[in-house]
């Protein structure tokens, strides 16, 4: 009989929540809050779901983790790769509970394809990043799953605010995720269940509290009820792995950098004929969905077009982006959401682009870009911090950062999307067992060596979270680190291809 529900829900703050709570819409998580703990969660920075949902799986910050960012450059060999599960150099919580026996099902935790181990239970693997197929553990839940006709994704990529159709089905995704959720805990019994709603987050960043956002919301608050009614007993754990805010300022951060001289680019006479008429992937990609030759399209355009047609609106993002960098003349390069890279290696530069950038303003709202701007051994601590960004500033909430390079502006007052990450999201916590309160804010890094802690189960040396003090029971004492048998792995193009649609690769 499960024991411990934990419901991550990807993007949520209180703040985010607090209207339709106020107004009665969320009448579920209006009493689980009622009765139960509740906090402001930190995430780590950058405040994106990868790494942070790592961060939370593994209870430990980035620098102990080598991943940082949807991707992650190399500067010098001059390459970019994304992450997968197996680029994470850590040992999740689930596989300390299975040492002492204690079983586990996780349900579409992001960052978890190629599907992780899981000893006793099961795993299937979370978008973004994840592919229809091979994505359980054990793999006959996959056909399970299938006869379901479970999706991990939306039918057609949510590109744009007009997406209406798009977003409809994304509500009806997470209706179905929660009720497939449902199901496994009904007929797979385990003693800890954790499911992400990660597409909720996907609604927000291009509605933020419009109708489809608030309709999914109520989708997700009914879930929770049937949950609750039908497990009483159980420790609820409600969480996020960052938080949201309505955005005022879309800052090109490479943009910056060029006009500060810290970044020299090139164009291709044809790239630039397209970008002044407006000819990208993304235009391309959705005429192609509605004429149904998406895949078509794809497979038959030579690699030389591809090279040289623009990522989006944005302009160049991923490989194509690195090409448009003139290595030999250039210093610095950004990725997206608050990260740096200094290619030169000096430390006068980092100084110089730290001291800027501290004091930057929006041209729009004239807020500071920035809340901090910090070096990676200030932001980061453990064995692989030299493999992080340089330079990591935390975006002050109504600024989104874009790593595109293309033809636009530093600042302007219109994105594609409509909110962005913020650090703080959301922490509840309702069961019986539950007497102690979480105190006003936490580390994400807090929520593993908690759920350690109430199956009495030894916290890792290695880990940086605490256990919060929920229960009436000893603190459970500590124990070597796990270290798993991985394989780095790259993504392959397809997973790349779903990060841009989603906005996530810029």
């Amino acid at each position: 009989m499960v024991e411990s529900i934990i419901l991550g829900l990807d993007g949520a703050n209180w703040d985010l929540l607090s209207p339709w709570l106020e107004s009665g819409k969320l009448p579920n998580i209006q009493s689980l809050r009622d009765n139960g703990t509740t906090a402001d969660l930190e995430s780590c920075l950058p405040p994106v779901t990868c790494p942070n949902w790592r961060c939370y799986s593994t209870g430990k910050n980035p620098g102990k983790l080598g991943v940082y960012w949807w991707e992650k450059i190399d500067a010098e060999n001059r390459t970019l790769s994304t992450p997968t599960s197996k680029s994470f150099k850590s040992a999740n919580y689930w596989d300390y509970l299975a040492a002492d026996d204690i079983s586990t099902g996780i349900f579409n935790l992001p960052m978890t394809y190629p599907p992780l181990p899981v000893e006793d239970g099961y795993l299937a693997a979370g978008g973004p990043g994840s592919e229809q197929d091979d994505y359980t553990n054990p793999t006959e839940l996959e056909l399970e799953l299938n006869e379901r006709g479970y999706r991990l994704h939306p039918n057609s990529p949510i590109t744009s605010q007009e997406d209406e159709s798009v977003a409809d089905d994304i509500v009806d995704l997470i209706d179905e995720r929660l009720t497939t959720f449902q199901s496994l805990l009904d007929n797979r019994d385990v003693d800890v269940a954790h499911c992400t709603v990660f597409y909720i987050n996907v609604l927000q960043h291009y509605f933020w509290r419009d109708e489809p956002t608030a309709r999914a919301w109520q989708v997700i608050d009914e879930h929770i009820g049937e949950i609750r009614a039908q497990y009483p007993e159980v420790t609820l754990y409600l969480m996020s792995d960052h938080g949201c805010a309505e955005i005022d300022t879309m800052f090109y951060a490479n943009r910056w950098l060029e006009e500060e001289g810290f970044l020299k680019t090139t164009v291709s006479s044809a790239t630039g004929v397209l970008e002044r008429f407006e000819i990208n992937k993304q235009r391309i990609s959705k005429l192609a969905d509605k004429l149904g030759a998406r895949r078509l399209i794809a497979t038959l355009a030579p690699e030389q077009i591809k090279q040289v047609v623009p990522e989006d609106d944005e302009g160049a993002k991923r490989d194509q982006k690195l090409s448009r960098i003139n290595w030999e003349q250039s210093r610095a390069v950004a990725s997206g959401q608050g990260l740096i890279y200094v290619l030169d290696g000096r430390k006068k530069t980092r100084e110089r682009i730290v001291e800027k950038l501290s004091s930057l303003q929006s041209s729009i709202s004239g807020t500071p870009i920035a809340q901090s701007v910090r070096t990676r051994e200030e932001t980061y601590e453990g064995p692989y911090v030299s493999e992080a960004p340089e330079i990591v500033f935390d975006q002050t909430p109504g600024i989104h950062t874009s790593g595109a390079i293309g033809a636009n502006p530093v600042f302007e007052d219109i994105s594609h999307w409509s909110a962005e990450n913020v650090r703080t999201g959301l922490f509840l916590a309702d069961g019986p067992d539950v007497i102690e309160s979480a105190g006003d804010r936490i580390s994400i890094t807090d929520v593993a060596p908690t759920i350690l802690h109430e199956h009495g189960s030894a916290i890792p040396t290695d880990i940086d979270g605490k256990p919060l003090e929920l229960f009436d029971r000893q603190l459970p004492g500590e124990r070597g680190p796990i270290v798993p048998d991985f394989v780095d792995q790259r993504s392959g193009e397809s997973v790349q291809n779903r990060l841009e649609d989603l906005g996530y690769l810029q």
